[in-house]
């Protein structure tokens, strides 16, 4: 339990990058993908590359990734790999797409809703270090299986709530669309 705590500690303390923060100069993939590792590697859990060159080929491909302008990519692009690499952890690229697309119009395009994502990813990570410690003392013990099955359970409604949100907002926007024939 000492490595868990020791890791949920880090969660704590993990910032990810704000849109002012992000290179203002356009990268080659190679670099795209150095600074994915560099902004992500301190929390990421599978071994080897988080984004590789071909998974940003098939986003770009699939049009969730705008196209590089001569082989570069913006600092968009890499707001859209950090949102991407965390989502796809939990949702379709469906519905990542359409997710990105709601938040982006939401917030007033893509520099608010990096931040906003930023800031909520975040605030997920610490309450989830927070829910580890109440559920120890609550509990009694160390045990890791019993935090386990709270965060299973705690994924699982929260997907679900996000694909009803998804349906919703694709059944308002079907309305939207048909009204305005």
């Amino acid at each position: 339990m000492d490595e868990l705590k020791k890791w949920l500690d880090n969660l704590e303390e993990f910032k990810l990058p704000r849109w002012a923060d992000l290179p203002e100069l356009d990268l080659y993939r190679d670099q795209l993908l150095t600074l994915i590792d560099k902004y992500l590697g301190p929390i990421w859990l599978d071994d080897g590359p988080i984004v590789t060159a071909s998974m940003v080929n098939n986003y770009v491909k699939n049009g969730l990734l705008p196209h590089p302008v001569k082989k570069r990519y913006t600092r968009e692009h890499l707001a859209y790999l950090i949102a991407i690499t965390f989502l796809k952890q939990v949702v379709s690229i469906n519905e990542i797409e359409e997710g990105i697309e709601l938040m982006t119009k939401l917030n007033g395009g893509i520099d608010n809703a990096f931040d906003f994502f930023c800031e909520k990813q975040e605030m997920a990570l610490k309450m989830i270090n927070h829910r580890a410690e109440e559920q120890k003392l609550s509990q009694g013990n160390d045990s890791s299986e019993y935090l386990m099955v709270e965060m299973v359970t705690i994924s699982f409604a929260s997907k679900w709530v996000t694909k009803k949100i998804l349906l919703l907002d694709n059944e308002n926007s079907s309305k939207e669309k048909s009204e305005e024939k």
